[in-house]
């Protein structure tokens, strides 16, 4: 076979015609729709392989449309899976052919991720030809379709007309059509417009996997998707809610969750901060179970005794503070840039009060380019009065205040809540422009205080507060359960929420991941552990879903989620308050901070 092949229709493109607009297309319109069509499925493939072999695919899938009225062409790309020269040989369907409906002409330029890339043109005598194409711009992959517009049909090279026949014949497209614009400034512009409503978006992606996926592809699909897509689609699709109740479906969606570790690790080493009563130590784990430990000096020497806000470093930066002090200090180990943050004007504190600091969370404000600290001042009685305090002085919810280091000065948030701190100093991070604890709140001043995760976004100031899951144990084997007795532990695991839940003195682990803050009933149990004799109590989780335990004699000991294989470390944390840090090293200057 030649590098050339000609296939000749003859009479049958007429005839092809003829029967097209008889009993299928009696309005011309149709072939936007159909070639839009197309372009989707392709993506879907190339998804849906990319789902099984996360090698296939790393950009964002698209339809572009290029409207070009000089050349009186309008061009449809898609970055789907492409085709290949058997499938241009072979497997044109009818949607293609719709093209003709309103053109003379038609090129389609095709790459598939495995093949070399191949143009089909079309001839005035009925004929295509397909070449491999070694000379014209190479597509990364998928295909594009130029259709040479007959001078009836120019209309389509209208912004108006495109927009209008995508709005009323593709709103089942899932994703996302983007229209060349000479117009605009911008030049693109999304014109499925319904696609920025998440919830239709998510309504119509279940409806199309629901109605062209077997059951047995759609558990080997959906296994692999995060836990918020796959709560949303079970809300639209009742057979895949039941999928949670499926132990087999849940053991296949924790290896998936446990073993892939999220980008959110790359590039990261990490810490471990041991305080004692008099001072603070800090340490780069390094090694294939980061048995090795190497201390960190914090040259600058301002404090012996400190601990650090949150469980990972912001940018390169560490969030610093003494127990029981206003003092806090910003900095990075990498650069060694360091700065103190300026006390705040605190209010007027009666003698007989003394203000107690809780420092709950560090993190970037990417909407100004900021980095901030929030915290909560609480006043209570001095232990130097020997008279009874005014306890109308005493305001045991405190009051938030927000530290800018843009502005380099505290201020109140823009709203307030009541939220009692919870002291621990290890249930704290921040992700995704949100930090995070544990707090007791309640809704009124006269309400029962319940543990809840607290959620803060640095942005907008907005408060979120998320029920705590019930823990998974048998209450039948307690003789007086108590629920003040469940000890819960907030972490990050693998880029999600997680909290580990233990009843009082025992050592069987439930840990839950949450889908979306603010809704209790997305928290999902992913595991239990246990018992495990030898550790009582979580310390932090590093990459790769590994959880540091302090174990029972006081040393520090790591468990592989993904084995269950516990390995000890020659540490002693005996007495000791431990931090595991995530820290992502940045040698650059950070606005505002100077050595």
């Amino acid at each position: 076979m030649t590098n050339d092949e000609m296939l000749l229709l003859k009479g049958e493109m007429s005839e092809m015609l003829r029967l097209m607009k008889k009993t299928f297309y009696s309005n011309e319109e149709i072939f936007l729709c159909e070639l839009i069509n197309n372009a989707s499925n392709a993506l879907d493939k190339i998804q849906f392989e990319g789902i099984m072999n996360n090698s296939v695919l790393n950009d964002e899938l698209i339809i572009t449309l290029i409207p070009d009225k000089v050349n009186k062409t309008l061009s449809i790309i898609d970055n789907g899976i492409g085709m290949t020269k058997m499938d241009l040989v072979d497997h044109l369907g009818i949607g293609f052919y719709s093209a003709y409906l309103v053109a003379e002409k038609v090129i389609l330029t095709s790459k598939h991720n495995d093949h070399d890339q191949y143009t089909l043109e079309s001839q005035p005598s009925s004929s295509f030809i397909i070449t491999k194409d070694i000379n014209a711009q190479q597509l990364s992959r998928g295909t594009k379709i130029t259709l040479f517009l007959k001078d009836n049909q120019l209309e389509y090279l209208q912004e108006t007309t495109i927009k209008n026949l995508i709005n009323k014949h593709c709103q089942l497209i899932t994703h996302p059509i983007y229209l060349w614009s000479e117009s605009n400034k911008d030049h693109w512009q999304l014109i499925n417009i319904w696609l920025r409503n998440q919830e239709m978006y998510d309504k119509f992606v279940a409806q199309k996997l629901g109605n062209h996926l077997p059951d047995d592809l759609a558990f080997s699909i959906l296994f692999k998707l995060p836990l918020k897509s796959l709560k949303r689609y079970g809300c639209l699709n009742k057979s895949w809610a039941l999928l949670l109740e499926n132990s087999n479906f849940m053991e296949l969606f924790r290896i998936n969750f446990i073993s892939n570790q999220h980008s959110y690790y790359d590039d990261t080493s990490h810490l471990l901060c041991l305080d004692q009563l008099d001072k603070s130590s800090l340490f780069s784990l390094s090694g294939r179970s980061f048995q090795n430990m190497e201390k960190v000096n914090w040259s600058k020497g301002h404090c012996s005794r400190y601990f650090i806000l949150g469980s990972s470093s912001i940018n390169g930066i560490l969030c610093l503070y003494p127990p029981n002090s206003g003092t806090m200090y910003l900095w990075n180990p990498s650069s060694g840039e360091f700065k103190i943050i300026p006390p705040s004007p605190i209010e007027y504190v009666p003698d007989s009060m003394d203000p107690n600091f809780y420092y709950h969370g560090f993190g970037y404000d990417c909407a100004r380019d900021d980095y901030k600290v929030i915290r909560n001042l609480i006043l209570f009685p001095s232990v130097h009065i020997e008279h009874e305090p005014d306890y109308e002085e005493w305001d045991i919810h405190g009051s938030w205040e927000i530290y800018s280091l843009r502005s380099n000065s505290w201020r109140k948030p823009k709203s307030d809540i009541y939220i009692y701190p919870w002291c621990e100093e290890i249930h704290k991070f921040y992700l995704e422009g949100m930090c995070h604890w544990l707090g007791n709140w309640r809704e009124s001043y006269d309400d029962i205080t319940k543990k809840n995760l607290v959620s803060f976004n640095l942005s907008n100031e907005e408060w979120f507060i998320t029920p705590l899951p019930p823990l998974d144990i048998p209450l039948e084997i307690y003789d007086n359960f108590n629920i003040n007795l469940v000890e819960s532990h907030l972490f990050l695991l693998n880029g999600s929420i997680a909290l580990i839940s233990n009843y009082y003195e025992t050592t069987t682990f439930s840990i839950s991941i949450l889908a979306e803050i603010g809704k209790k009933e997305t928290w999902t149990k992913l595991v239990t552990l246990g018992p495990l004799p030898y550790l009582p109590r979580p310390i932090g989780i590093g990459n790769m879903s590994n959880i540091l335990f302090r174990t029972t004699d006081g040393k520090l000991a790591w468990l592989d989620l993904r084995t269950h294989l516990v390995e000890k470390l020659d540490v002693n944390a005996h007495r000791m308050i431990c931090q595991l840090i995530v820290y992502k090293e940045n040698l650059f200057p950070t606005l505002g901070i100077n050595s």
